[in-house]
Protein backbone atom coordinates (compact mmCIF):
# COMPACT_ATOMS: atom_id res chain seq x y z
CA UNK A 1 0.00 0.00 0.00
CA UNK A 2 1.57 3.33 -1.06
CA UNK A 3 2.01 6.31 1.21
CA UNK A 4 -0.26 9.31 0.77
CA UNK A 5 0.58 12.99 0.95
CA UNK A 6 -1.53 13.16 4.11
CA UNK A 7 0.46 10.30 5.69
CA UNK A 8 3.73 12.06 4.88
CA UNK A 9 2.49 15.24 6.54
CA UNK A 10 1.26 13.37 9.63
CA UNK A 11 4.50 11.40 10.08
CA UNK A 12 6.67 14.48 9.64
CA UNK A 13 4.61 16.22 12.33
CA UNK A 14 5.66 13.54 14.80
CA UNK A 15 9.16 14.98 14.78
CA UNK A 16 7.68 17.64 17.08
CA UNK A 17 6.93 16.95 20.74
CA UNK A 18 3.59 18.81 20.54
CA UNK A 19 2.19 16.43 17.95
CA UNK A 20 3.68 13.32 19.56
CA UNK A 21 1.86 14.25 22.76
CA UNK A 22 -1.41 15.07 20.99
CA UNK A 23 -1.49 11.88 18.96
CA UNK A 24 0.21 9.52 21.39
CA UNK A 25 2.57 8.28 18.68
CA UNK A 26 6.28 8.44 17.88
CA UNK A 27 8.70 7.54 15.10
CA UNK A 28 11.29 4.76 15.11
CA UNK A 29 13.98 4.74 12.42
CA UNK A 30 16.62 2.35 11.15
CA UNK A 31 16.81 -1.39 10.60
CA UNK A 32 18.09 -2.44 14.04
CA UNK A 33 15.79 -0.17 16.01
CA UNK A 34 12.67 -1.10 14.04
CA UNK A 35 13.55 -4.78 14.43
CA UNK A 36 13.83 -4.22 18.19
CA UNK A 37 10.44 -2.49 18.12
CA UNK A 38 8.84 -5.48 16.39
CA UNK A 39 10.30 -7.82 19.01
CA UNK A 40 8.81 -5.71 21.83
CA UNK A 41 5.25 -5.35 23.07
CA UNK A 42 4.90 -1.78 21.83
CA UNK A 43 1.92 -1.30 19.53
CA UNK A 44 2.91 -0.58 15.93
CA UNK A 45 0.78 1.77 13.84
CA UNK A 46 2.63 1.37 10.55
CA UNK A 47 5.95 0.42 8.97
CA UNK A 48 7.33 2.20 5.91
CA UNK A 49 10.16 0.48 4.07
CA UNK A 50 12.00 0.74 0.77
CA UNK A 51 12.56 -3.03 0.62
CA UNK A 52 11.42 -6.34 2.08
CA UNK A 53 13.45 -7.07 5.21
CA UNK A 54 13.59 -10.51 6.85
CA UNK A 55 12.08 -9.43 10.15
CA UNK A 56 9.01 -8.04 8.35
CA UNK A 57 7.88 -11.58 7.48
CA UNK A 58 6.19 -11.91 10.87
CA UNK A 59 4.45 -8.54 10.70
CA UNK A 60 0.80 -8.17 9.68
CA UNK A 61 0.81 -7.24 5.97
CA UNK A 62 -1.65 -4.43 6.60
CA UNK A 63 0.98 -2.60 8.66
CA UNK A 64 3.73 -2.71 6.03
CA UNK A 65 3.92 0.01 3.36
CA UNK A 66 6.49 -0.14 0.57
CA UNK A 67 7.71 3.31 -0.38
CA UNK A 68 10.36 4.93 -2.55
CA UNK A 69 13.65 6.28 -1.22
CA UNK A 70 12.61 9.88 -1.83
CA UNK A 71 9.41 9.26 0.16
CA UNK A 72 11.42 7.81 3.05
CA UNK A 73 13.59 10.91 3.00
CA UNK A 74 10.48 13.09 3.24
CA UNK A 75 9.19 11.38 6.40
CA UNK A 76 12.55 10.80 8.07
CA UNK A 77 14.15 12.97 10.72
CA UNK A 78 17.62 11.66 9.83
CA UNK A 79 20.10 13.11 7.38
CA UNK A 80 20.68 9.64 5.93
CA UNK A 81 17.53 7.50 6.35
CA UNK A 82 18.19 3.79 6.74
CA UNK A 83 15.69 1.77 4.68
CA UNK A 84 12.83 1.57 7.17
CA UNK A 85 10.76 3.76 9.49
CA UNK A 86 7.95 2.81 11.85
CA UNK A 87 5.24 4.72 13.67
CA UNK A 88 4.35 3.29 17.08
CA UNK A 89 2.01 4.08 19.93
CA UNK A 90 3.46 5.69 23.06
CA UNK A 91 2.87 3.16 25.82
CA UNK A 92 1.08 4.22 28.97
CA UNK A 93 3.46 4.20 31.98
CA UNK A 94 3.00 1.24 34.27
CA UNK A 95 2.56 1.41 37.99
CA UNK A 96 5.95 1.36 39.70
CA UNK A 97 6.98 -2.00 41.09
CA UNK A 98 8.23 -1.01 44.52
CA UNK A 99 9.76 -4.45 44.96
CA UNK A 100 12.53 -3.55 42.52
CA UNK A 101 15.99 -3.04 43.99
CA UNK A 102 17.14 -0.18 41.78
CA UNK A 103 15.31 2.83 40.35
CA UNK A 104 16.88 5.62 38.28
CA UNK A 105 15.80 9.26 38.65
CA UNK A 106 16.80 11.86 36.05
CA UNK A 107 16.74 15.49 37.15
CA UNK A 108 16.71 18.10 34.39
CA UNK A 109 18.76 16.22 31.79
CA UNK A 110 17.68 18.03 28.64
CA UNK A 111 20.16 16.70 26.11
CA UNK A 112 18.41 14.02 24.02
CA UNK A 113 21.61 12.09 23.34
CA UNK A 114 22.37 11.88 27.05
CA UNK A 115 18.86 10.75 27.93
CA UNK A 116 18.98 8.06 25.25
CA UNK A 117 22.37 6.80 26.35
CA UNK A 118 21.28 6.71 29.99
CA UNK A 119 18.15 4.69 29.14
CA UNK A 120 20.26 2.18 27.21
CA UNK A 121 22.84 1.99 30.00
CA UNK A 122 20.19 1.63 32.70
CA UNK A 123 18.58 -1.32 30.95
CA UNK A 124 22.01 -2.96 30.58
CA UNK A 125 22.39 -2.84 34.36
CA UNK A 126 18.92 -4.23 34.96
CA UNK A 127 17.03 -1.03 35.75
CA UNK A 128 13.35 -1.34 34.79
CA UNK A 129 11.97 1.96 36.13
CA UNK A 130 13.23 5.40 35.13
CA UNK A 131 11.59 8.51 36.59
CA UNK A 132 12.26 11.78 34.76
CA UNK A 133 11.57 15.33 35.84
CA UNK A 134 9.34 17.31 33.44
CA UNK A 135 12.42 19.30 32.35
CA UNK A 136 14.15 16.23 30.92
CA UNK A 137 14.31 15.71 27.17
CA UNK A 138 11.33 13.91 25.69
CA UNK A 139 12.14 10.19 25.56
CA UNK A 140 10.25 9.90 22.26
CA UNK A 141 12.37 12.50 20.51
CA UNK A 142 14.00 10.88 17.48
CA UNK A 143 17.54 11.34 18.81
CA UNK A 144 16.61 9.74 22.12
CA UNK A 145 14.91 6.79 20.41
CA UNK A 146 17.98 6.22 18.22
CA UNK A 147 20.37 6.44 21.18
CA UNK A 148 18.49 3.87 23.25
CA UNK A 149 18.99 1.17 20.58
CA UNK A 150 15.70 -0.45 21.51
CA UNK A 151 16.08 -0.24 25.31
CA UNK A 152 13.29 2.38 25.36
CA UNK A 153 10.78 -0.34 24.50
CA UNK A 154 11.64 -2.34 27.63
CA UNK A 155 11.66 0.18 30.47
CA UNK A 156 8.91 1.79 32.51
CA UNK A 157 9.50 5.48 31.84
CA UNK A 158 7.60 8.10 33.79
CA UNK A 159 7.68 11.93 33.83
CA UNK A 160 6.78 12.99 37.35
CA UNK A 161 7.22 15.61 40.06
CA UNK A 162 10.49 14.39 41.58
CA UNK A 163 9.75 15.74 45.04
CA UNK A 164 6.62 13.58 45.26
CA UNK A 165 8.31 10.54 43.74
CA UNK A 166 11.31 10.74 46.08
CA UNK A 167 8.92 10.76 49.03
CA UNK A 168 7.29 7.67 47.51
CA UNK A 169 10.69 6.02 47.17
CA UNK A 170 11.52 6.71 50.80
CA UNK A 171 8.15 5.41 52.02
CA UNK A 172 8.92 2.20 50.13
CA UNK A 173 12.27 1.79 51.91
CA UNK A 174 14.53 3.05 49.16
CA UNK A 175 17.79 4.77 50.01
CA UNK A 176 18.09 7.84 47.77
CA UNK A 177 21.58 8.50 46.41
CA UNK A 178 22.37 11.67 44.47
CA UNK A 179 25.33 12.08 42.13
CA UNK A 180 27.13 15.29 43.10
CA UNK A 181 30.56 16.90 43.08
CA UNK A 182 30.75 17.04 46.88
CA UNK A 183 29.71 13.51 47.83
CA UNK A 184 31.63 10.55 49.19
CA UNK A 185 33.54 8.42 46.73
CA UNK A 186 31.19 6.06 44.93
CA UNK A 187 33.83 3.37 45.46
CA UNK A 188 33.37 3.70 49.23
CA UNK A 189 29.60 3.58 49.02
CA UNK A 190 28.08 0.42 50.47
CA UNK A 191 25.38 -1.30 48.44
CA UNK A 192 21.88 -0.75 49.77
CA UNK A 193 19.22 -3.40 49.21
CA UNK A 194 16.91 -0.86 47.59
CA UNK A 195 18.41 2.21 45.93
CA UNK A 196 17.07 5.17 43.96
CA UNK A 197 19.91 6.87 42.07
CA UNK A 198 19.49 10.52 41.07
CA UNK A 199 21.46 11.90 38.13
CA UNK A 200 21.42 15.62 37.30
CA UNK A 201 22.46 17.61 34.26
CA UNK A 202 26.12 18.13 33.40
CA UNK A 203 25.87 21.91 33.64
CA UNK A 204 23.81 22.29 36.82
CA UNK A 205 23.88 18.94 38.60
CA UNK A 206 20.88 17.95 40.68
CA UNK A 207 18.53 20.77 41.66
CA UNK A 208 18.49 22.22 45.17
CA UNK A 209 15.09 20.75 46.06
CA UNK A 210 16.14 17.29 44.90
CA UNK A 211 19.54 17.63 46.59
CA UNK A 212 17.83 18.24 49.92
CA UNK A 213 15.78 15.06 49.62
CA UNK A 214 18.77 12.77 49.01
CA UNK A 215 19.93 10.51 51.83
CA UNK A 216 23.51 10.34 50.54
CA UNK A 217 25.61 12.06 47.89
CA UNK A 218 28.25 10.25 45.87
CA UNK A 219 30.89 11.44 43.47
CA UNK A 220 33.26 9.80 41.01
CA UNK A 221 36.74 10.78 42.28
CA UNK A 222 39.28 12.00 39.78
CA UNK A 223 43.06 12.03 39.95
CA UNK A 224 45.82 14.49 39.15
CA UNK A 225 45.78 13.56 35.48
CA UNK A 226 42.04 14.32 35.15
CA UNK A 227 42.03 17.59 37.11
CA UNK A 228 41.72 19.62 33.92
CA UNK A 229 38.49 17.86 32.92
CA UNK A 230 35.52 19.92 34.11
CA UNK A 231 33.00 17.08 34.39
CA UNK A 232 31.99 13.70 33.06
CA UNK A 233 29.29 13.22 30.47
CA UNK A 234 26.04 12.37 32.34
CA UNK A 235 25.72 9.09 30.45
CA UNK A 236 29.25 7.99 31.36
CA UNK A 237 28.78 9.05 34.98
CA UNK A 238 25.58 6.99 35.15
CA UNK A 239 27.40 3.96 33.76
CA UNK A 240 30.18 4.17 36.34
CA UNK A 241 27.84 4.62 39.30
CA UNK A 242 25.41 1.90 38.19
CA UNK A 243 28.34 -0.46 37.71
CA UNK A 244 29.39 0.18 41.29
CA UNK A 245 25.87 -0.09 42.73
CA UNK A 246 25.19 -3.39 40.96
CA UNK A 247 28.50 -5.08 41.68
CA UNK A 248 28.27 -8.41 43.53
CA UNK A 249 28.19 -7.91 47.28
Amino acid sequence: MPISTSDIKDIRALQQKKFRKERGMFVVEGVKTVEALIESNVEIIGIYTTEMLDFLNDVDDSLVHFIKQNELERISGLRSPNRVLAVAKISEPKQINWNENLILILDGINDPGNVGTIIRTAKWFGVDTIICSPECADAYDGKVVQSTMGALFHVNLRYEDLSIMMDECRSNNFSIIGAAMNGESVYDCSNSTKTALVIGSESHGISKAVHEKCDHLVTIPNNEISQKVESLNAGIATSIILSQLTRPK
